[in-house]
């Protein structure tokens, strides 16, 4: 099984679309191809739409998982490996297993190995004090904590119980005329053995001192109890009665401070700061013990790896992505506000979309690609380019995709418009998610932008929600704390977009659209391309 150190996330940016969500999962199936020390599990940043769903479905693809954020989780710590004790467990036992624990505290598990309580040396200490005390009245502790921890071998008897509950006695403190409790323990040397007067007391059990060979014993068969013997002196023996009583009125269940392996690291930080302990147990989602951890484990965190697809800027990525490792980027857009921790394998061209560099890298490396990923990478590029329609397209565009459409099976104009009408249909679908479901936010200058591209059959069917549509790109700027919010509406059959623009620096559009003072749309022939016909404009301008 694959620790959660072999595993690389690969994604394409926040509201995917048909080109990232297939470039995330053709880029997966070839590196699991060319890296299988590694598990490359593909991933979307959010709901998938229409026109994507229909080509998973044509292909017979399954759904990538979706990510939420990649924030470092207490699974991402270095735990401190150790094993639970339970509540019948030996003081002497745990003892010796918590002075070997980094936190000098072990968690408590119950029948079913799940988490039910702590234990630490503060917590023992007063059951090691009252070990100069000798309490021995009223004991229970279980049979095979006494032979363990008194060293016990048996003589003469049968176990017939578990648990021993009763009264410890010293032979020598006994009086001739003193009765001891039912299923009182006796404890004598090898003389007072001998004598013979213990047995009028009708111990239950009887422990020999310092016994080095069983054989100098004599057998008793009228005895109905049981005899043990050990080479432990007196002495040694009762202070060994005490710490072989169970941990079970020790351990600490109330107000029980324990993480999740999900919790995320920022979290448990902010727990920790009013905290008043130093170790804290882990559990896994069965509520079982997956290790331990103190405040120094949080200064080493493993980084997740991660390979970004279609995208590279931050804004665009998942959240928490400054606290993983980018061990690849494959994109066919500008390079912006991009750091990395460490050196990585970069690989951008100016295509219509990265499918298109992807199914170069297939060739490069001499990897078979199957029906179903050329499908995908056929409809990753034929959604970006817009069958070839917008201004990013190039000759490396139609050629790969001729070439996977021979893998494919398919017509390319004939797929290509069944394809993107599956996108078309917005009646029904709520204003926000029209605009969000492909929204890119830029930082420009001084200014916050978000352009949002959704492709229409005909616009002027899109102008009877046209008002609340344009309501909610106001709402949207608001809520996003953005200047300006772009909406296109793209379509092929009319030949261009329509732009619909929001927030109070719409004089950026205005200047870079030619929007007339107080417009807040204009249908312009021939745009098909955000990333070029759009944002360098919207740039220039903020930038001017």
């Amino acid at each position: 099984m694959l620790s959660s150190k072999n595993i690389v996330y690969v994604f394409g940016h926040k509201n995917p679309d048909t080109d990232s969500t297939c470039a995330a999962l053709a880029y997966a199936h070839l590196k699991n191809q060319l890296d299988p020390r590694k598990k490359y599990i593909p991933a979307v940043l959010g709901d998938i739409n229409s026109e994507t769903s229909f080509c998973l479905e044509f292909f017979n693809v399954d759904k990538p998982i979706k990510l939420d954020n990649l924030k470092p989780k207490v699974a991402d710590m270095r735990l401190e490996q150790v094993t639970p004790v339970h509540e019948q467990d030996s003081i002497l036992d745990v003892v010796k297993k918590i002075v070997a624990t980094e936190g000098k505290t072990l968690p408590v598990a119950n029948h079913r190995d799940r988490l039910m309580g702590v234990i630490s040396i503060v917590d023992l200490l007063p059951a090691l004090i009252t070990l100069q005390q000798n309490h021995l009245d009223e004991m229970e502790i279980p049979i095979s904590n006494l032979l363990d921890v008194l060293e016990l071998s048996i003589v003469q008897g049968q176990l017939e119980e578990d648990v021993f509950k009763g009264n410890v006695y010293i032979f020598s403190d006994l009086t001739y005329y003193r009765r001891i409790s039912r299923n009182g323990l006796i404890i004598c040397n090898q003389h007072e053995y001998g004598a013979g007067f213990m047995f009028s007391l009708e111990p239950k059990y009887i422990i020999v001192a310092a016994v080095e060979d069983n054989t100098v014993l004599n057998l008793l068969p009228d005895y109905k109890g049981v005899i043990f013997s050990s080479r432990k002196n007196i002495y040694e023996l009762v202070q060994a009665v005490n710490l072989a009583v169970p941990i079970a009125k020790l351990v600490k269940k109330e107000n029980l401070e324990y993480y999740a392996l999900s919790e995320d690291i920022e979290d448990v930080k902010k727990n920790m700061i009013t905290s008043k302990y130093r170790s804290f147990p882990v559990v896994d989602e069965h509520g079982k013990i997956a290790g331990m951890f103190s405040r120094s484990n949080l200064m080493d965190i493993s980084p997740k790896e991660v390979i970004l697809v279609d995208h590279n800027e931050k804004s665009q990525s998942i959240d928490g992505i400054e606290t993983n490792r980018i061990v690849e980027v494959i994109d066919h857009h500008r390079i912006s506000d991009f750091q990395t921790m460490g050196p990585l394998y970069y690989r951008a061209e100016p295509v219509g979309s990265t499918n298109t560099i992807i199914c170069k890298a297939y060739l490069e490396n001499n990897v078979e690609i199957p029906k179903a990923m050329a499908g995908l990478m056929l409809s990753g590029i034929l959604s970006d380019t817009l069958i070839f329609k917008s201004p990013t397209s190039t000759p490396d565009d139609e050629k790969m995709a001729e070439f996977l459409a021979g893998i494919a099976g398919v017509n390319i104009l004939e797929y290509g418009m069944k394809m993107l009408s599956r996108g078309e249909n917005l009646a029904g679908i709520p204003p926000r998610s029209i605009i969000t479901r492909d929204m890119k936010r830029f930082i420009m200058g001084n200014y916050k932008v978000s352009v949002s591209q959704v492709n229409v059959g005909d616009i002027e069917v899109f102008h009877k929600f046209y008002d609340q549509v344009k309501e909610e790109l106001e709402n949207v700027c608001k809520d996003y704390d953005l200047d300006l919010s772009v909406l296109m509406l793209t379509s092929l059959v009319m030949g261009g977009t329509e732009l619909i623009v929001a927030g109070k620096e719409r004089w950026l559009a205005e200047a870079a659209f030619g929007l007339r003072k107080g417009e807040i749309s204009v249908f312009i022939k021939d745009m098909f391309s955000r990333k070029k016909q759009v944002v360098p404009k919207l740039m220039s301008v903020a930038h001017s």
